[in-house]
């Protein structure tokens, strides 16, 4: 297995592929910035992305539809049109594999976790599970090529031929929806159709006014979220260590909610026309946001694992989360105004 490449032309279709930095966390969705249009892709990152933060459980959460591989599916075929096609999984797995990338330029193919205990470079100690997903574009004798998730990358990487194909076979054993091993997507007639007629950019406009009405009670759970923060970190040491696992993940989820929005807003800014300035404040303020959260989660993160990460750097990280929260609020509430209903 390579490093891993920024860019890869392929040597069996001749089409080139071009990695993406991101934290999507799953390769499917990461590819999709390979295997959709620009535009249509920047639409399902609005759609997917817009975050639904809330006060609860004792800290703060996040939700949106990168969550749920079936919420994504809603959007992206029965929405948006995108063509699914499962391929077989009885019979010779590689030839499959191979024809697919041969005739429609890529396999998304899930992995078992076999495949992930033989990269502990890359991987640390963290045990990526059966039905990881990576798209192969490229094969040859002694290899396939597949966009992969490395960490907060996404890169090309070359894979050891006999390796991955028992990768996939070995996946086989050990999931329910084994018919979802191999796949291919595709943008046909009726995905066009409907970025064509409106239908994308109206599903657009609803998200955009669900995550604007968001952002008016994001004030209030933000700040009841630092009381309990605060709270828990002079608490007993099981309530402090649950804290800090807990806002690391939430911290993690809205870097990434707020990662897709900035995207899809720097892929175009049609659904954004209807905010002043299209939507450049609200966008620059995410911006801010989200770096403030990447901090605290780093924070989190290091102190959760024992490391000596004092209260007043803690409660310095999440203020300033608190006050790009805050600015991010008056930024929605500005644009909320002439958002239609």
């Amino acid at each position: 297995m390579n490093a891993g490449q920024t860019d890869h032309q392929s040597e069996t279709t001749g089409l080139r592929w071009e990695a993406v930095e991101s934290v999507y966390y799953d390769c499917h969705v990461v590819s999709l910035a390979q295997l959709l249009p620009s535009r249509l892709f920047a639409a399902f990152l609005l759609v997917a992305g817009a975050p639904r933060i809330r006060s609860d459980w004792g800290g703060l959460t996040c939700r949106n539809l990168l969550d749920s591989e079936a919420a994504r599916d809603v959007v992206l075929l029965q929405e948006f049109g995108v063509e699914k096609y499962h391929l077989p999984v009885d019979g010779d797995l590689e030839a499959t594999i191979r024809a697919s990338v041969r005739e429609h330029g890529h396999c998304i193919a899930r992995v078992d976790s076999y495949y992930h205990e033989h990269f502990q470079e890359y991987y640390l100690q963290e045990h990526r599970t059966n039905g990881h997903k990576v798209t192969v574009i490229d094969f040859d004798r002694d290899t396939y090529t597949g966009i992969d998730n490395v960490g907060v990358r996404t890169l090309a990487l070359t894979f050891d031929r006999g390796l991955f194909v028992e990768a996939v076979r070995s996946n086989l054993f050990h999931v329910y929806e084994k018919h979802d091993t191999l796949y291919r997507l595709n943008v046909g007639d009726l995905a066009r159709q409907r970025l064509a007629d409106g239908t994308v950019a109206a599903r657009e406009q609803r998200a955009m006014a669900g995550f604007l009405a968001d952002r008016a009670r994001l004030a209030t759970e933000i700040d009841a979220y630092r009381e309990e923060f605060t709270r828990d970190l002079a608490g007993p040491a099981t309530r402090r260590y649950a804290q800090l696992a807990n806002s690391y993940t939430t911290a993690l989820m809205i870097e990434r909610a707020y990662l897709a929005l900035v995207e899809a807003h720097g892929r175009t800014t049609e659904p954004w026309e209807v905010l002043p300035d299209r939507g450049e404040h609200l966008v620059a303020a995410l911006n801010e946001a989200l770096k403030a959260w990447r901090m605290l989660k780093m924070l989190c993160r290091a102190a959760q694992l024992g490391n000596d990460i004092k209260d007043g750097a803690l409660l310095g990280a999440l203020g300033r989360v608190v006050a790009a929260e805050h600015a991010s609020v008056a930024a929605a509430l500005l644009a909320r105004e002439v958002v239609p209903a």
